[in-house]
């Protein structure tokens, strides 16, 4: 029986947000559970920015701001285990997917593993809004800065937001 063949570690980004309880303590712990996971190594994070819930046209809310951010490092996981990494550290912390505009106390959105396309029911890679959210890019190009290149001058010039 031959081995399994060995993956190649790629370069993969979570973004992150959290608009319910204890937000920053939450962002934290979850970068170091994403940092424990096998297969996953060098986990850092981007700057922690403020920004108000995106909310589908003609739909007002209360909703608390959110604090975003952007994990960034290396795994030889698939994008599908990633992923099923993803949503159970989301679920440890109460997070029950519906609608999409809820709020949340974590939400980890895979963004990117390596250059890989990946078009399947429930996962698409790229993700498919990154380059359209200040509070996604701004992050992601701090931990990542070699993907400068990768997004358009209107995207880059609608960067803004605030460190809490």
């Amino acid at each position: 029986m031959s081995p399994a063949p060995v993956r190649p570690w790629r370069p993969f980004a979570v973004g992150v947000g959290a608009n319910l309880g204890d937000r920053r303590g939450q962002i934290d712990r979850a970068r170091e559970l994403v940092g424990e996971t096998s297969g996953v190594r060098e986990v850092r994070m981007g700057p922690v920015i403020r920004s108000a819930p995106v909310l589908p046209d003609g739909v007002h809310s209360s909703h608390p701001d959110y604090l975003n951010t952007v994990f960034a490092g290396e795994t030889t996981r698939t994008p599908r285990e990633l992923l099923s990494r993803l949503l159970a550290i989301e679920a440890g912390f109460g997070r029950r997917r519906g609608s999409g505009c809820e709020p949340r106390t974590l939400d980890l959105d895979l963004l990117l593993v390596g250059d890989l396309e990946v078009r399947e029911p429930g996962l698409e890679l790229p993700h498919p809004r990154m380059w359209s959210r200040a509070f996604v890019v701004e992050p992601l190009l701090e931990v990542m800065p070699e993907l400068r290149g990768a997004i358009s001058s209107n995207a880059e010039s609608s960067i803004s937001g605030s460190e809490p």
